[in-house]
């Protein structure tokens, strides 16, 4: 059925069928067990509902419905100001109890979900407070503490190579934080993703993680006035921002025989492109490691969702779509698609609107089956604190229509989904681990 250009208009409960998409109006959510105000009739047990709840109207949204309601049987005039319930809704065979119960199970996973999270972002703030430190102590000279960079890599090497079912979170980030900290710990992160879905080694994984983290080293013997600056670079800053490269491989060289030769090449190519135009070597594709060419495809990314002001940062979405359809030329066209595949085409951090007019942010992905991400929702008659997140994967009806720029939300939906100013991600293991402390 072709979209129906109706206005929206009230119904009688007794009126509605199978493939009508309707809106409760009058009850709060904590009183009746849908999941949404909004939604399409899938079955006659969620009419039924409505009749064991009293619900005597409920309005009809000609526009998402695949058939309109049946003809009323009574004039608006004589109609009853409530429907009395066919059924006890305590009965257990009623249709309201078992639409409650499925509510219930879903508030248990949401609940397990959230402990997730929260696991996540305790060993986020451990290893960013693990990497940062160890950092600040390499690009000081001290590369004895290099082995423990070593070690940190082969633990995540370990999880993402042996667990098929980890799940990419957007993490909660301290103001505190510097950028540069957290943007290496993000290109790890995304790269060892990207580097388990190409079907890199565990030597390639580790090389990978470990360049990641150290790509960008050089930049601390740069002032953090350049860094920092908003405004355009002159052409000297600009010459001397394009030596963090040189720099970084500089600053390790101490370590060359305690690190892979990949490492090395990570650093000082990961600002390279395919079409032969990057920096600082001007490199042709043939001529850039692989594993670099996967970094400079992350660190790209990131870079556009988490520019120096946030004012001028891409979202996630916006940033893969520009990689994907305007700079192909510039990356290896596979390692792209497979990066675009892990985020999927709303990677967490987007704001998006549902089929059902529902508004939310997405809160994770599972690079597995990115197409069916986690949405944290909008909702009024929800506290923010509280806020439903939305499995995709549990609700087949339900899927993301399209992406919403903060900038366009009104301000009382943005305050409640509080989109990041910063856009941060770490893997959590699909197996019962524990997060060190």
């Amino acid at each position: 059925m072709g979209k129906l250009n109706i206005p929206e208009y009230s119904v009688l409960v007794d009126q509605l069928r199978v493939g009508v998409f309707v809106r409760i109006d009058g009850f709060s959510w904590f009183n009746h067990p849908f999941l949404f105000r909004s939604f399409k009739i899938k079955n006659n047990d969620q009419i039924q509902t409505l009749k064991e709840l009293g619900v005597a109207r409920v309005i009809c949204i000609p526009e998402k419905s695949d058939v309109l309601p049946t003809k009323a049987e009574i004039t608006a005039e004589k109609q009853p100001q409530s429907v009395p319930p066919k059924k006890d809704p305590a009965d257990a065979d009623s249709a309201s109890n078992r639409l409650w119960q499925i509510k219930k199970e879903k508030f248990e996973r949401l609940k397990k979900k959230r402990q997730s999270i929260a696991r996540c972002e305790k060993a986020y703030a451990s290893s960013l407070n693990q990497a940062s430190r160890v950092m600040k102590s390499i690009a000081g000279g001290n590369v004895n503490d290099i082995p423990q960079i070593v070690s940190f890599i082969s633990e995540m090497s370990e999880l993402f190579l042996e667990d098929k079912d980890s799940t990419l979170h957007l993490m909660t980030l301290s103001a505190t934080e510097e950028r540069v900290y957290y943007h290496s710990l993000n290109v790890a992160v995304l790269s060892m993703m990207l580097g388990k879905e190409t079907g890199f080694d565990r030597e390639q994984m580790e090389a990978l993680g470990i360049g990641a983290l150290f790509h960008d080293i050089g930049k601390s013997r740069i002032e953090k006035k350049i860094l920092l600056k908003k405004s355009p670079l002159t052409k000297p800053e600009m010459t001397l921002l394009r030596m963090h490269p040189k720099l970084g491989v500089e600053i390790l060289a101490k370590a060359k025989e305690s690190l892979p030769r990949a490492v090395f090449e990570i650093i000082y190519q990961h600002h390279e492109f395919c079409d032969g135009k990057g920096y600082p070597a001007g490199l042709g594709a043939s001529q850039i490691n692989h594993l670099a060419k996967a970094i400079t495809i992350v660190d790209t990314y990131d870079n556009y969702c988490n520019r120096a002001d946030p004012k001028d940062s891409l979202t996630p979405y916006q940033a893969l779509s520009i990689m994907f359809s305007k700079q192909k030329h510039l990356f290896d066209a596979s390692l792209l698609a497979t990066f675009v595949r892990c985020l999927g085409v709303f990677p967490p951090g987007s704001i998006v609107a549902l089929n059902n007019g529902a508004i939310g942010m997405v809160v994770s992905v599972n690079p597995q089956d990115a197409l069916h991400p986690s949405v944290l929702v909008y909702d009024t008659e929800i506290p923010k604190e509280e806020a439903v997140i939305i499995d995709l994967k549990e609700e087949p009806e339900l899927k993301v229509e399209k992406s919403v720029r903060p900038a366009h939300l009104p301000e009382e939906i943005y305050e409640y989904l509080n989109p990041r100013t910063r856009i941060t991600y770490y893997v959590e293991s699909g197996k019962d681990t524990k997060v060190k402390s």
